[in-house]
């Protein structure tokens, strides 16, 4: 009975956790939706850019959860070894009463500086089984977030052999459940002239968040009478994601695609943002979520 009592009572303060702002436009994809899927937030947070995750029933804040709570903890300080841990009070003050010093996850925060722009990137390893079936089941989950813009772009993948373990920072990306998204709030649906605009990007594939190797790269964006490219490639090391030269076409409402390799969207009334995601190369190993601010 006291076991029903305070999952019951963790299931209130979730809810309570929900926001009734006004809802924004949502608009995102992933490369498999039944483990990642972009949706308008329920929990953390009401319609804002939101993820389900592992055929779940309820879309998580992105601003509003991992990323909020993740800075909870870590502005609340690391453990004696300097790891930081989510625990319930970094939720809201009934999931601290219920949960107590419950590690529920290990988060890290790394801000990566790129041609003047910042993309932070929070990394969550969950660390016990939801108790609650609504719960989301974040695995390891990693969240790049665009400068400047409510787009975020990432890469997920289920718990671990080792999920519990107190300090790893493997994400177990190595899973072949590996799935990389994006979502983000007022989609372009109607592309504005551009004429070489620049784009700062930042790629992620693979996150270890205590030693980041990360894609960079200018993306130059070409829009005018109905259609236009976005060309350039980023790389890390000699590694590339190449968008060729008018091979990644641009649509009227701000969809961009090359083939079944890259697809991707504009955000922002004057195209301010990008994200997308590479499905290309052998195995979903090689796929690589990237997101960016315009210059």
């Amino acid at each position: 009975m006291k076991r029903s009592l305070s999952r019951a009572l963790l299931g209130a303060s979730l809810a309570l956790a929900a926001s009734h702002a006004p809802a924004a436009t949502v608009l995102g994809d992933s490369f498999n939706d039944a483990n990642v899927k972009a949706a308008p937030s329920a929990l953390f947070g009401s319609g804002n850019a939101g993820l389900i995750f592992n055929g779940g029933s309820a879309a998580i804040d992105l601003a509003g959860g991992p990323i909020a709570q993740s800075n909870n903890a870590i502005n609340r300080g690391p453990d004696a070894s300097g790891n930081y841990y989510l625990k319930g009070s970094d939720i809201n003050f009934l999931a601290g009463l219920i949960l107590g010093d419950t590690q529920i996850a290990q988060v890290w925060r790394n801000d990566v500086a790129y041609n003047g722009d910042t993309t932070t990137i929070n990394s969550v390893r969950q660390m016990i089984v939801p108790p609650l079936p609504f719960m989301p089941d974040f695995g390891g989950l990693v969240i790049g977030k665009v400068d400047g813009s409510p787009v975020y772009f990432g890469e997920w993948a289920p718990k671990g052999p080792n999920y519990s373990a107190p300090d790893n920072a493997d994400l177990n990306m190595g899973s072949a459940d590996r799935t990389v998204w994006y979502v983000g709030e007022n989609p372009t649906t109607a592309m504005p002239t551009l004429v070489n605009a620049q784009y700062n990007v930042i790629g992620i594939n693979q996150h270890n968040p205590e030693n980041p190797s990360l894609y960079q790269g200018v993306l130059t964006a070409n829009y005018g009478s109905g259609g236009g490219y976005l060309n350039g490639s980023i790389t890390r090391g000699s590694d590339a994601v190449n968008f060729g030269t008018n091979a990644t076409a641009i649509t009227s409402t701000g969809a961009f695609s090359k083939g079944t390799e890259i697809s991707g969207q504009f955000y922002g009334a004057q195209a301010e943002a990008l994200a997308g995601i590479y499905t290309g190369g052998s195995s979903v190993q090689d796929h690589v979520a990237f997101g960016g601010a315009r210059q």
